[in-house]
């Protein structure tokens, strides 16, 4: 198996371990969407050179190539650059028939380029575009001519892309969890809550569940795999093709691989489900955490919790106030009287015991009657449990209070919600989580504005009629 450095250069990644990779890294971008509108990435070096000018001519710090001569002329910063890039492998020089020097892009750096765009704009895979084209080149009978070239190869490489797509979203769901601290005030979790919704609930958890289910062509994908498998003449025709497009001789080795191939798809499609439950406990657990905390946050605390929470808050406070507090120091008066902490000073041997369990079976005394409701206290225990469930933040309450909100309106903004109490404030939080449900009558439109609400700071976003 070759190594990566076998193909590209050893400074080929120099530009990134720079004090100027920031630059290096807007000029590589910019070279690329040069050589975009030609028919190659070729490009004449006179306007490569002009393009990072331009781009320089923004900035006049000056620049050192080498750690002795620094340069402030755009024009000089722009070939310089060029000669950076030839030397470290990304670039070279290409001289035609009419003597003009053009700059050409070495094909190993076209695809590290293009992952950087993708990773820039943090671009999401179409999870039903990629299996609907599996399904699509399985059902074609016009492509069985040639199995391996036309459906096995494709099949075999978007599978595997499928599970790269869903890895990396169970990735982006962990990093947004471990973004998550105790350190956080109501603001921040507040904040980070809307940036995860944004980014990963609607944009890819939520297509994933719905309009992109991946499971819709599963059990046809399948199906036709075996199909494959089970023809002698079309596994004969894959083989065939195989051995030529991989360059195998041996027919026994290229049945072999073919049938290994397909087993893996197989295989593939029967652990997304796995996948996908892991997805799932990540994405409940995430936005469980982020509600509980922002909920705890913003209690009044007037409760058990809240007062032990300011407590501890306050201990904390003034243990940490000295940096070079003597950890062996005793303790104030007032901490001393909050908390006693002593050692025992007699330990029974009776402590060390294992305390016997007694098991006796005893006479059962008849069910008194007193115990049990009336009719009225009946009625009365509904109509308490009716009035908790209505005061719940359940899915149906926040849509049945949105659109009491709207009433005649088409549209709201969250500006409009009326908010007297934190009790209001956390029921924005869950107007916006309830949001992509379907069943409801109302869904939001996000924008990148910001807005002050009962002193806290929120994503602007307007509610709309469904």
């Amino acid at each position: 198996m070759k190594n990566l450095f076998q193909v590209i250069p050893e400074d080929f990644f120099k530009p990134f371990t720079s004090k100027y990779k920031r630059i290096y890294t807007d000029c590589i971008l910019l070279l690329f969407n040069t050589f975009k509108p030609e028919i190659s990435y070729g490009v004449n070096r006179e306007i490569v050179v002009k393009a990072l000018a331009d781009y320089f001519e923004a900035d006049d710090d000056e620049m050192s190539f080498d750690d002795v001569t620094y340069i402030r002329d755009a024009r000089e910063k722009a070939n310089a650059v060029v000669a950076l890039l030839k030397n470290c492998g990304w670039l070279e020089y290409e001289q035609e028939q009419n003597h003009q020097l053009n700059v050409v892009l070495y094909e190993y750096a076209i695809p590290v380029i293009e992952a950087m765009n993708r990773i820039i704009r943090e671009e999401e895979a179409e999870y039903q575009g990629i299996i609907s084209q599996i399904h699509a080149s399985l059902q074609n009978k016009d492509l069985y001519t040639k199995p391996y070239e036309l459906i096995i190869k494709g099949v075999k490489e978007n599978t595997e892309r499928l599970i790269s797509e869903l890895k990396k979203l169970n990735a982006s769901i962990k990093r947004h969890m471990d973004k998550q601290t105790n350190d956080m005030d109501a603001a921040e979790i507040i904040d980070h809550f809307f940036e995860y919704h944004k980014n990963i609930g609607s944009k890819a958890y939520l297509r994933m569940k719905t309009s992109e289910n991946i499971s819709y062509f599963r059990s046809s994908i399948i199906e036709k795999i075996e199909e494959i498998m089970e023809s002698q003449e079309i596994m004969e025709r894959a083989v065939r093709g195989y051995m030529e497009v991989e360059q195998v001789e041996d027919q026994d080795a290229a049945y072999d691989d073919i049938v290994a191939i397909l087993l893996d798809v197989k295989s593939m499609f029967y652990r997304l489900d796995d996948i996908i439950d892991e997805i799932d406990s990540k994405h409940t657990r995430y936005m469980k955490n982020a509600v509980m905390r922002a909920r705890f946050k913003l209690a009044t605390g007037n409760n058990m919790e809240g007062k032990l929470s300011k407590i501890l808050d306050a201990l904390a406070e003034e243990i940490n106030a000295g940096e070079t507090v003597d950890l062996q120091e005793a303790p104030s008066e007032e901490l001393r009287e909050l908390c006693s902490v002593y050692t025992q000073g007699y330990l029974s041997p009776e402590s060390l015991r294992t305390i016997p369990v007694m098991k006796k079976t005893g006479v059962v005394d008849e069910i008194s009657g007193s115990g049990v409701m009336t009719e009225e206290e009946r009625q009365l225990y509904k109509e308490a449990l009716r009035m908790k469930n209505r005061t719940r933040f359940s899915r149906k309450n926040i849509n049945e209070y949105v659109v009491a909100l709207l009433g005649d309106k088409e549209k709201m903004s969250v500006e409009e919600v009326p908010v007297t109490c934190r009790r209001d404030l956390i029921r924005i939080i869950y107007i916006s989580i309830y949001a992509g449900n379907r069943s409801n009558n109302y869904e939001i439109k996000r924008s990148d504005k910001r807005v002050q609400i009962s002193g806290y700071e929120l994503p602007y976003f307007d509610i709309l009629k469904r």
